[in-house]
């Protein structure tokens, strides 16, 4: 009977261990809705339907198992858009939704969720703080009220400054944690260059299978090979005429990859001192490779014929199985980008415009 009962109790311990990482959502939704709801979590970086709960009577359930806590989507069957958002971790947790009135829903029982609310209030007295300022910045604007307009101006600076403060603060404050690490991914890493990506995956060590630490790494990654002192990654890409050429066709030369579009109205207020700065130099060994992100084919090649854009020039979107190809080696997130390759093809710097790029191009070609 001893040995029975030791037996049970083993069992029993096992059964409870293998529940310590459960989860278990109970929804409510309201106004009450009918059908199905989906969970979605996130697979690199992108949500993915995991589960689907029947709403019967406006209530759902869902149930899992996480070891870290971990951010969750829901959403109706059939229907875009979300109607809720939350960090679940092990235990029980419960939810009020209102999905005409998403900063409504209600949530208890993740202390993660809790810690993501916390962040998620600041941003919206942040966000009021901004229509408030937009809304005056309009009505001085229609009064043609320029020391108005200016004051308004150094508000909203000052409140973007302070927005960002906050979000860094936060993220310090709450270290290796998912919550942190999604915050960063969503504010930072975009704009972040390698060294700071990397200090901030030193702080994310201890939970580096995280889904969001690993899309960090792998932004931190594309810049390794993309950044100044790199060599820059080869390509191949179709000219208007059809004919192929290669990144490396130009090695020898000074190259600027200049990554553009014909809708991006900073690249075209740019491109008249970059069509100067060719005619310029392109007889010093100086050559640009352009490289459009123009979403269909007419209005890069009118562009081209319009503007005297006289280098070479493809098309990263042309292909529909590997489009933006190219921009993506490159760590692309917003145009006009820029590169500045040595002749022996090494990246020398990046995001030149201006009187900076001029200025480069003369310390190195005059």
């Amino acid at each position: 009977m001893k040995k029975l009962m030791s037996f049970v109790a083993a069992a029993l311990l096992l059964a409870g261990c293998s529940n310590k990482n459960e989860f278990k959502i109970n929804g409510k939704i309201v106004p009450e809705s009918e059908g199905n709801v989906i969970l979605y979590g996130y697979e690199d970086g992108k949500p993915v339907a995991q589960d689907t709960s029947d709403a019967s009577s406006g209530t759902f359930t869902f149930s899992g198992e996480v070891s870290l806590p971990d951010l969750k989507l829901i959403g109706f069957e059939g229907e875009d858009g979300y109607i809720g958002q939350l960090f679940v971790e092990p235990g029980k947790i419960n939810m009020t939704i209102y999905p005409d009135s998403f900063q409504n829903n209600v949530i208890s029982g993740s202390d993660a969720q809790d810690v993501f609310q916390s962040y998620l209030d600041e941003i919206i007295r942040f966000t009021k703080s901004e229509g408030e300022l937009e809304q005056r910045f309009r009505q001085a604007q229609m009064g043609r009220d320029e020391e108005e307009m200016s004051a308004i101006q150094f508000e909203y600076e000052t409140m973007i400054d302070n927005t960002q403060l906050y979000t860094k603060n936060f993220i310090k404050e709450h270290g290796a944690t998912p919550v942190s690490a999604y915050v960063y991914l969503m504010n930072f890493v975009q704009s972040a260059e390698l060294e700071e990506l990397d200090s901030i995956l030193t702080i994310f060590e201890p939970i580096k299978e995280n889904d969001f630490v690993a899309a960090i790494s792998e932004r931190a990654e594309v810049l390794r090979v993309s950044g100044v002192g790199a060599q820059a990654p080869d390509f191949t890409l179709d000219t208007p005429d059809g004919e192929k050429f290669s990144l490396s066709d130009y090695r020898g030369k000074y190259v600027l990859i200049d990554f553009w579009a014909s809708w991006c109205q900073p690249c075209m207020v740019e491109m008249p001192n970059v069509i100067e700065l060719y005619k310029k130099y392109s007889e010093n060994g100086f050559e640009i490779v352009g490289v459009s992100l123009d979403r269909s084919r007419e209005p890069w090649v009118n562009t081209l014929g319009e503007m005297e854009m006289n280098w070479v020039h493809g098309w990263d979107l042309a292909n529909a199985e590997n489009q933006g190809v190219v921009a993506n080696k490159y760590g692309v997130t917003a145009i006009p980008h820029t590169v500045l390759l040595d002749k022996e093809g090494k990246i020398i710097a990046k995001n030149l415009r201006g009187d900076q790029l001029g200025q480069k191009l003369a310390e190195l070609l005059d």
